[in-house]
């Protein structure tokens, strides 16, 4: 068993250009779009109990098909653009440390916000927004194994990784359809890529986790929006990832993402991220 991969500070933050590519489809509804984000990366404080606080700033949002949902996406988040974060041991997001900042962003934009969307949406819906910031632990469940920050913060760090001996760890992601979690389990092969010794592979496969799935909780959410109580519903998901980090630092070099969600005939949410370092 080797070592458990660790991250190491670096002398400067590293930012990466992330190219999101969504497909879904709701009975017959369907959406397709590529998001374009670059982020900064900095590494605060390695802890004694080998957790991380970082700060994760998304410098440039892009979407290639402009849309009212990713106008106000976009407005929204805002409140999440600059970020202090804590992770766990294994490098997954935990907290965010810099919700009073937040907050005072949310306060600042708000009334422009409430104003541009006031024909789609009522005041209530922007007053549970600025709840879900100061409530612990909810605004962390929209970022968390999604987008950016899930890219960033898959959960890699902790493990000693050998070629023979893949890791199996389980990984939920959290209000996944409306308020249904998907639960995966994770399956992480390493290996020493070609290009230099210093640079490690993680070749990581993920199946439905059947065991902690909450399949009666889809039952209800799918037969309710079809308003058919006889409905059959049966969920498959599937995810492969690959990862590149520099063995020494345990910085993520490059990473890919692909997500398959699918009920048949009724719902499919395919999702697929690349991450590359711009410097």
């Amino acid at each position: 068993m080797s070592l458990p991969l660790a991250m190491g500070a670096l002398a400067a933050p590293r930012t990466y250009r992330l190219t999101t590519t969504s497909h879904m489809r709701m009975n017959e509804a369907e959406e397709h779009n590529v998001y374009h984000t670059v982020a900064r990366q900095t590494l605060l404080e390695r802890k004694p109990n080998n957790t991380y606080r970082l700060a994760i700033e998304v410098l440039s949002f892009e979407a290639e098909k402009p849309s009212f949902f990713t106008a106000l996406a976009a407005d929204l988040n805002q409140v999440s653009n600059s970020l202090i974060i804590q992770t766990d041991i294994y490098g997954r997001l935990e907290r965010i440390d810099n919700k009073a900042e937040m907050l005072k962003t949310w306060q600042r934009i708000k009334s422009g916000v409430v104003k541009k969307y006031a024909k789609q949406y009522s005041k209530a819906f922007f007053d549970a927004f600025e709840r879900n910031i100061q409530v612990d632990g909810v605004f962390e469940k929209t970022l968390r194994h999604k987008g950016v920050h899930g890219v960033l913060l898959p959960g890699l760090y902790g493990y000693g990784y050998t070629p023979e001996a893949p890791v199996t760890t389980r990984r939920v992601l959290e209000q996944f359809i409306n308020q249904v979690d998907l639960p995966l389990l994770m399956t992480t092969t390493a290996q020493h890529a070609s290009s230099t010794d210093n640079d490690l592979d993680l070749q990581v496969t993920g199946a439905l986790n059947e065991a902690a799935f909450r399949d009666d909780d889809l039952l209800r959410l799918f037969r309710a929006m079809a308003d058919n109580p006889q409905l059959k519903v049966t969920l498959s998901a599937a995810s492969t990832e690959s990862y590149r980090l520099d063995s020494l630092t345990g910085w993520l070099r490059t990473a890919k993402q692909h997500l398959l969600a699918e009920v048949p005939g009724i719902y499919r949410n395919e999702t697929q991220h690349e991450l590359q370092t711009v410097d």
